[in-house]
């Protein structure tokens, strides 16, 4: 495991609030922004109803005179259920996201005069988008959401600002997903985050589903009791499913016409890595990055993992067939396995499906593990980012910190609390281990940069026919250092 090559160490001044709205608050000077107005917000929840309970932001209330706040987000094309449902929605949509999301953008844009508007961009444009823009002075983006895969080139080539000098953007607040703060932090300086303001980066959390009537069959025990004990392990998990695999039509092969211990999806080890705790790039007391992957504690999980995901008559996965995540989406929904690896998305793709399923979370790797982990999917899921083209931060900041908090409050209960868990969710101990789920997610900086390509090179790792891990990084250990190194460099040349 290589060193860091250089500590950094930032310490950011606390920012002087302009004004603070409160419930009897009047009015706060003329800024450069606008003229402020008073508090007038509503307290609601996802249902509609008035909480009691609600915390609101630490921002002056402004007048902003109609301005447009415009995201910029990707998409791909074929991939119509992962565009962009969390910026913009119609009245009276009848879907319980959508209509949070009104209730929410209608709620910000009365109170500080503004308008909602997205363009969505395939995800191999948008850089050149935004870099356009920039290059020409234009402020049009109010905010960035890029595909996770992608967004490293916006960040080293200084296209994001640092989302910790933005003023009145308070990530100490629960609107502001602080695993995604800790994680994805840089020597200091902070380029995307995960908020309340979206769902997207929700969707891809990883996830277990089981086969409920098959668990029966195979007379296992209660697997939510064995997640709520902590014995909820990759060993514990491996014999519950080791011997249920079944070559239902007799023809003497495994295919999609049988019945599986474990469908999986391309980035199940991946998934399971991060849920040991394990990651690809960590970072010392300084907040530096650096490569992790090769300890001697990650690289015995990997070997053990490479093994598990590549037992060919056990294990369905991209080993065996090229098929993608929704054909073995489907398998599963038509009953052919105990296990599926899955999505938060997959949860409400599968709610008419006819097999009854649970869900629990990604195996802890040892009982000793101080938490479950269920990392946040880099190759559907975007988080938040600032342009550096921004000319107004102060009114950035503002709508920012006021459009975390309003969704906390409207989007994220229909979410998680009528969606996922009342919606979709079968049972109420998979309701449970959502919370858990939900509570724990992470995010892997080393899968984000991507540094010499050794996020790929994990990630296919279940790909080689031979466990070739230990050798085959020695050949890419210099160029991934190296690579760091020089992406550091870059970030540490950049504003702050």
């Amino acid at each position: 495991m290589n060193k860091p090559k250089k500590a950094y160490v930032r310490i950011f001044a606390a920012l002087l609030l302009v004004c603070i709205a409160a419930q009897f608050a009047t009015s706060c000077a003329d800024t450069s922004t606008g003229k402020a107005a008073s508090e007038t917000s509503a307290s609601v929840t996802g249902d509609g109803s008035e909480s009691t309970d609600r915390l609101y932001p630490d921002v002056p209330v402004v007048d902003f005179d109609g301005y447009i706040f415009r995201a910029l987000y990707w998409y791909v094309s074929g991939w119509d259920w992962r565009r962009s449902k969390d910026i913009v929605a119609e009245e009276g949509s009848g879907d319980v996201i959508q209509d949070a999301v009104y209730k929410r953008n209608l709620t910000i844009s009365e109170k500080y005069n503004i308008k909602f508007e997205l363009d969505e961009v395939d995800e191999g444009s948008l850089n050149n988008r935004l870099r356009q823009n920039i290059m020409a002075g234009d402020d049009v983006y109010t905010i960035v959401c890029q595909k996770q895969t992608s967004v490293a080139d916006l960040i080293t080539h200084g296209d994001l600002l640092n989302i910790f000098s933005i003023p009145y953007v308070d990530l100490d607040k629960p609107w502001w997903d602080k695993n995604s703060i800790n994680d994805y932090s840089i020597a200091g300086r902070l380029y995307l985050v995960a908020s309340d303001i979206t769902i997207n980066d929700k969707d891809g959390t990883a996830a277990m589903a089981f086969n409920k009537q098959a668990a029966i069959d195979h007379n296992l025990p209660n697997l939510y009791d064995m997640v709520r004990a902590g014995t909820w392990t990759v060993e514990n998990f491996y014999n519950t499913y080791k011997d249920v695999a079944s070559d239902l039509n007799g023809d003497g092969k495994m295919d999609e016409n049988d019945f599986w211990g474990v469908i999986g999806g391309r980035d199940v080890l991946t998934s399971f890595f991060s849920g040991a705790g394990a990651r690809i790039v960590d970072k010392d007391d300084n907040d530096t990055p650096y490569i992790s992957v090769m300890s001697d504690r990650n690289a015995a999980i990997l070997e053990r993992l490479y093994y598990l995901t590549t037992e060919t008559n056990v294990f369905y996965h991209h080993h065996i067939t090229g098929i993608g995540d929704a054909e073995f989406q489907d398998l599963f929904e038509n009953g052919h396995g105990l296990y599926h690896w899955i999505r938060f998305d997959s949860i409400s793709d599968m709610r008419a499906s006819e097999t009854d399923f649970g869900v629990l979370p990604i195996p802890k790797w040892e009982e000793t593990q101080d938490r479950y982990y269920s990392i946040v999917s880099i190759y559907i899921s975007s988080l938040t980012s600032v342009p550096i083209s921004t000319q107004d931060v102060e009114r950035t900041g503002i709508l920012l910190e006021a459009l975390a908090a309003e969704s906390k409050y409207t989007l994220i209960p229909a979410y998680y609390e009528v969606a996922l868990k009342t919606k979709y969710a079968r049972d109420d101990e998979s309701a449970e281990m959502l919370d858990i789920i939900i509570n724990n997610r992470i995010y892997d900086l080393g899968e984000m940069l991507n540094p010499g390509g050794l996020r790929d090179f994990v990630l296919n790792l279940s790909m080689q026919k031979t466990f070739t891990f230990t050798s085959n990084y020695k050949k890419l250990e210099k160029a991934s250092v190296k690579a760091l190194d020089k992406l550091l460099d870059m970030i540490d040349d950049l504003p702050q």
